[in-house]
C-alpha cells in the first residue's frame, strides 16, 4: 500500500507527537530516578523523531538495526545530519537495550544527563529538516 502526501503528513505528525511523549515520559522518569527506564524513553524520543523523517521521504526500516542503517545512508552519509549524530543514536540504542535485557546493567544518571541534551538537540534539527520539506 502506497502513503499519499496527506498520509505522510498525518504520520509524520503522529511521529512527531509519540517523540515529545516520550521526552515528557523520560524526564519524569529522571525525576522518579528511573534512570533505565528514562532512557529508553529518550531513545524512542529520537527513534520516533527519525521515523517522522523517514515516513516524509519515503524510507522503510523493519528493524532497530535498519533504522540505524537507513539514517546513515539517508541523512548522515550525505552530509544531511552530523556524523556525530549517527555515534550518538548508537550509544543510545545500545544503552537502552542493554538497560531493557540485561539484568547486571544499570544505567548511570551521569551518562544519560549527558546524552539527553544530544537528544533534544537531533529532535529539534528533524524538526527544522521536516519544516523545510
Amino acid at each position: 500500500m502506497s502513503l499519499t502526501s496527506g498520509d505522510r503528513k498525518v504520520l509524520k505528525q503522529l511521529h512527531l507527537d509519540k517523540a515529545h511523549a516520550c521526552l515528557l515520559d523520560g524526564e519524569q522518569l529522571l525525576k522518579m530516578n528511573s534512570v533505565s527506564a528514562a532512557a529508553n524513553r529518550f531513545y524512542y524520543a529520537v527513534f520516533h523523531a527519525i521515523h517522522a523523517l523517514f515516513v516524509i521521504n519515503g524510507i522503510q526500516s523493519k528493524s532497530h538495526n535498519g533504522t540505524m542503517a537507513q539514517f546513515n545512508q539517508h541523512f548522515v552519509k550525505t552530509g544531511i545530519v552530523e556524523p556525530k549524530f549517527s555515534h550518538f543514536v548508537a550509544v543510545m540504542e545500545n544503552m537502552r537495550e542493554k538497560a531493557d535485557y540485561d539484568v547486571i546493567y544499570d544505567v548511570s544518571r551521569e551518562d544519560l544527563e549527558a546524552l539527553k541534551p544530544v537528544a533534544y538537540e537531533l529532535i529539534q534539527i528533524i524538526e527544522q529538516l521536516l519544516k523545510e520539506q
